[in-house]
Formats: C-alpha cells, structure tokens, sequence
C-alpha cells in the first residue's frame, strides 16, 4: 500500500469514528424514579415483535414495537390500549432496542397519539428490578409517585450545598437507584426514605 492510499484510509476512518462519536445518543444520567415521573406512560410490556415503519414528520425511520400490556403504573384515560410503541430505529438517536418476548418496565411519552420510547427514558428488564423498584412503581401513594414533587439534585463528587427543602441529594449510588426513593414528608420537604445518612460530600438542608 503506498503512502497516499494508506493515509486517505487513515482519514476515512478517522472521519467514520468522529462521525459516530458526535452522532451517539448522550443520557445524563438520572434516577429512576426521576424516569418515572417525567414520563406520561408506564407499564410493564411483553415484547410481541418489531418492525420499521417511515416517519412522516422526520426523514429517519422508525421501529414500531409491538407490545403486550401486562399492568399500567401511569397512564392517561385516553391510552388505556396500547398495542404498539415507537422509537428510532438507531441508537445514535436515542432508539431503544427491545429483546423479543421479554418483559420490560417501560416509560414513554405521548406525542401524536402515539407512545414514544428512547434509550434515555425508562426502559428496564423486568426480571433486573429489585423488590424494592418492583413496589415503588406499584404503590403510588407511598412509592416513586408519592415524590414527584421532589427533585433529585445530582451531586457527584461535588458538595451540594444549599440544598432545597424539596431536594434530595444523589451520588449516582447503585444502593440509591434500586433501593430508596425521595418522598415528601408531612412539613412539605423530601427526603430518602429508608433515610440516608448525610455524607461528607454534601450537606443537608440550611
């Protein structure tokens, strides 16, 4: 290979990688229950299959997922029969990508009469939530319901100073995500329930 051709192939792929590194999908990351609330529909759904449809409104396509609803934790009156979601049919642009015949909790939003999902939405294996997620979905009144009115303030390995009266802190922490919820209490503010103890990394309310 001479010179020339080695370093037009050296630029192709160059290119080809940036390509895909600025066309990925980015999340921010965010709890659960943060998933839950922001979403206007939440089930769990069987997946029944899969097919690429064309999207009048965009010049990407799209997947048509159909779904079996085995119970609804979150859904308005007018979408109580839901056959099919819908996401983009590449990960690049947030599509979500389902395994047939299994189960999943899935969060969408309604947009044209239709459910959209995304990669950054709430799409969890059914059989990977812990009984903890399993009962906070299920029971509004004391579960990732009951704390929609909170925020949960991502703190990392900065301080979080000042925090709110409604705000919970959050590290990210795995314990965090499957096993605590930020709920309102009787004076108005939120707080992790089981309680967490208070770190060194951010402090609680002033």
């Amino acid at each position: 290979m001479n010179p020339f051709t080695h370093t037009l192939l050296c630029c192709a792929l160059l290119f080809l990688t940036l390509k895909e590194l600025t066309e990925a999908c980015s999340c921010a990351s965010s709890h659960p229950q943060q998933q839950f609330c922001s979403a206007d529909v939440v089930m769990r759904a069987r997946v029944m299959g899969e097919k690429t449809v064309s999207s009048p409104d965009s010049i990407d396509s799209i997947k048509q997922i159909e779904i079996k609803v085995m119970k609804f934790f979150k859904v308005y009156d007018k979408m109580k029969d839901i056959q099919y979601v819908y996401t983009p049919s590449e990960s690049s642009v947030c599509g979500v990508t389902l395994v047939n015949k299994k189960e999943y909790l899935l969060g969408g939003a309604i947009y044209d009469g239709k459910v959209r999902i995304y990669l950054c939405g709430l799409n969890i294996l059914w059989e990977e939530l812990t009984d903890f997620q399993k009962d906070s979905i299920s029971q509004p009144h004391i579960g990732y319901q009951s704390g929609c009115e909170c925020k949960i303030r991502m703190c990392g390995m900065a301080s979080c100073n000042n925090l709110a009266p409604n705000e919970c802190p959050w590290t990210d922490d795995k314990t965090q995500n499957n096993q605590h919820i930020c709920t309102k209490l009787s004076n108005g503010s939120c707080s992790w329930y089981p309680s967490i103890p208070v770190k060194s990394t951010y402090s609680s309310h002033p």
